[in-house]
């Protein structure tokens, strides 16, 4: 076996995982961060229908609604805080960090 056959075979495997994987968590955080964005314009899109011509008992309960609302709903990744789009890019600066200091 040739050492420069392996190293080559390797490289080949990294470059076609990582793309993968960012891929893979960027397609995550995204739709992570829009079920946040979509849950507080539910409560928007309530207010702004026609709620006045309800009767009393609909009106209480809509603000209920909307009063549970106004905190939005977060995929978190465990202790570490809600899944976004900023906390992936968080993820990939601390991988590569790793990374290099790894490779020293």
């Amino acid at each position: 076996m040739n050492l420069s056959n392996d190293v080559t075979m390797e490289d080949g495997w990294v470059f076609f995982y990582c793309p993968l994987m960012v891929t893979q968590l960027f397609l995550i955080g995204w739709n992570c961060n829009e079920i946040k964005i979509q849950s507080e314009n539910i409560g928007i899109a309530l207010y702004q229908s026609k709620w006045y011509v309800l009767n009393q008992e609909a009106k209480q309960m809509l603000l209920c609604v909307i009063t549970s609302t106004k905190r939005p709903l977060l995929m978190t990744i465990g202790p570490f805080g809600p899944m976004t789009t900023d906390s992936c890019v968080l993820i990939l600066k601390a991988a590569y960090s790793y990374i290099n200091i790894m490779k020293k």
